[in-house]
């Protein structure tokens, strides 16, 4: 009877181990941003809303990805004046926010209880427009697929 493991070249043991140390360090880190979009949804979704209005649309050109908005906006709460930029709890469509609002453009703005600084206009989670969600499905899923194929193919 062979023993399969001895026969494995000590560089291919350590290419293995690299790729793997690498996948893992990047499903960790797509794990981490979906596990924090999902906390900042749940938290959102107990925000209370007020009136609120776009002050300002901002602008920022990127030579290869074109140009991406950013939106600051005031509400007030309990007679207090706040002003924020922070738009969703996840990645939204800014280009197409901004064909929307434009400055002075009403909105709902929704903001913590406990803390009114904390504010956002968007506190739904987009599932199907979200890139986390398929990439933690496929890192999750592929080792299994891969050890299914292998097991299955590896005998013959």
């Amino acid at each position: 009877m062979v023993n399969r493991r001895q026969d494995i070249d000590p560089a291919a043991k350590l290419v293995a181990g690299f790729i793997t140390v690498v996948g893992l360090l990047f499903w960790g880190f797509v794990a981490s941003q979906t596990f924090r979009s999902l906390y900042d949804y749940a938290v959102a979704r107990r925000y209370a809303p007020t009136p609120g209005v776009i002050e300002d649309v901002l602008i920022v050109n990127y030579p290869r990805a074109g140009p991406a908005y950013g939106f600051e906006f005031s509400y007030e709460v309990g007679g207090q004046v706040y002003r924020s930029r922070r738009v969703s709890v996840g990645p939204v469509d800014t280009q197409a926010l901004a064909r929307r609002w434009g400055r002075g453009t009403r909105v709902t703005v929704y903001y913590d209880p406990r803390d009114p600084r904390d504010a956002v206009l968007i506190r739904d989670l987009s599932l199907l427009r979200d890139w986390q969600w398929p990439a933690f499905l496929f890192l999750t899923l592929s080792p299994l697929l891969a050890y299914l194929l292998l097991r299955r193919y590896a005998r013959r």
